[in-house]
């Protein structure tokens, strides 16, 4: 819990810890998000390690690395720029203020030269100062973290949609064809050292090794979009969004009554816009479930092209199928062959009282290498930090 100062000061003068800087930066990312720029909590993480290294002396230097982080467009320079001068304003025109954000385009004071550390005259203040911080004994963020996504307000389910996006998933990886040059390894470089004693008489001066390098395993999410996973399906594409930003080979596909692939779509930086372009690349969202159908054109057309023997398949669904149980049981079996492991992710497992009842559920979980739930920001981060570890099949 945070609290704003009152008093006169400049913002140098002030004795700032870490935490009271990252109360600010936060409140500074919110009021960003309210004039309408897409910030999430990985931007405001790192804009507050960059003030830490910056300092706050030069007014200019902060307002220009706080642009470098958050305008990615042209069109929202001219925002930034507007919210950052309010953020930072005279104390004559900050008393009385609204908590809510004022309108962007009615500035009072345009060429105001509001400046930071020992050239703040003394009839200055900061706006958003936050001068103290109280650690209280229930973390709103904690709470966030394990409340389910189907019971999250508007608010919350923003937030949550940011800490999903800021999520850097541990990458599971595997031994590579290609060889790496050391002064140790498991086998002795023969040609190059062959090559290289043509200078000295074909006698070998320096030995070198060849160590065999890794390289990221590939992961394939295929998410059900149906009616039934509506309040969860569009959290858990912007979890597929961060495991396409990890750097990791993935591909992303979603299905309700027909399998569509959306990994082009989910390649742009921002989630919000990607999210958009799959709104409209879908055609069956919040329709009936076809798993069944949906695994046959997987295992048809994509099998060879993108889930490849060593890959990690990552299939969400709560398991209600409209088509034949018998029908999935045959194709999860072929694609638990044709993949280095199975995940199956239900945002129902985590309830007290869960059991897999389901026809479709019963029907798959015999081809399942894991089965692990995903309801809640924590199942996630948690499914993030074992990706790294998964052992073979046995």
């Amino acid at each position: 819990m945070t609290q704003r100062s009152g008093n006169t000061a400049s913002l140098g003068e002030m004795p700032i810890d870490g935490r009271v800087l990252a109360a600010n930066v936060v409140q500074f990312g919110r009021m960003l998000r309210r004039a309408g720029l897409s910030i999430d909590a990985g931007q405001t993480r790192q804009f507050a390690h960059v003030l830490s290294l910056l300092g706050f002396q030069r007014r200019g230097d902060v307002k220009a690395a706080g642009r470098t982080l958050f305008v990615r467009r042209r069109e929202e320079r001219e925002t930034y720029d507007a919210a950052f001068d309010l953020f930072w304003r005279r104390s004559s025109v900050v008393g009385g203020t609204s908590p809510e954000l004022p309108r962007i385009r009615q500035q009072e004071d345009p060429h105001a030269d509001v400046t930071f550390g020992s050239e703040t005259g003394p009839g200055t203040d900061v706006t958003q100062v936050v001068d103290s911080v109280h650690p209280v004994s229930a973390s709103p963020h904690e709470r966030l973290r394990t409340a389910d996504f189907a019971e999250l307000t508007a608010e919350e389910a923003r937030d949550a949609s940011s800490m999903l996006s800021a999520l850097r998933p541990r990458l599971a990886r595997r031994p590579s064809r290609r060889r790496r040059l050391e002064r140790a390894g498991e086998r002795l470089a023969t040609r190059l050292m062959t090559r290289r004693s043509l200078g000295s008489g074909g006698e070998v001066l320096l030995w070198r090794w060849l160590r065999r390098t890794t390289r990221p395993r590939p992961i394939v999410l295929v998410c059900d979009i149906s009616g039934s996973m509506e309040r969860y399906s569009r959290f858990l594409l912007r979890f597929g969004h961060a495991l396409a930003r990890s750097g990791a080979p993935v591909e992303v596909f979603v299905f309700g009554t027909r399998l569509t692939r959306i990994t082009r779509e989910l390649r742009l930086r921002d989630p919000d816009a990607a999210l958009r372009r799959v709104a409209d690349r879908v055609v069956d969202w919040s329709g009936g479930t076809r798993i069944g159908a949906s695994l046959h054109a997987l295992n048809r057309y994509w099998v060879r092209r993108t889930v490849r023997s060593g890959a990690i398949v990552l299939l969400i669904s709560d398991g209600w199928e409209r088509d034949e149980p018998a029908r999935l049981a045959r194709e999860m079996a072929v694609l638990q062959r044709s993949c280095y492991r199975l995940i199956w992710l239900d945002p129902l497992a985590s309830r007290p009282a869960f059991e897999p009842a389901t026809q479709g559920l019963l029907a798959a979980l015999p081809f399942v290498d894991d089965f692990l739930p995903c309801a809640n920001v924590a199942s996630l981060e948690d499914l993030a930090s074992r990706l790294g570890a998964l052992p073979p099949r046995p």
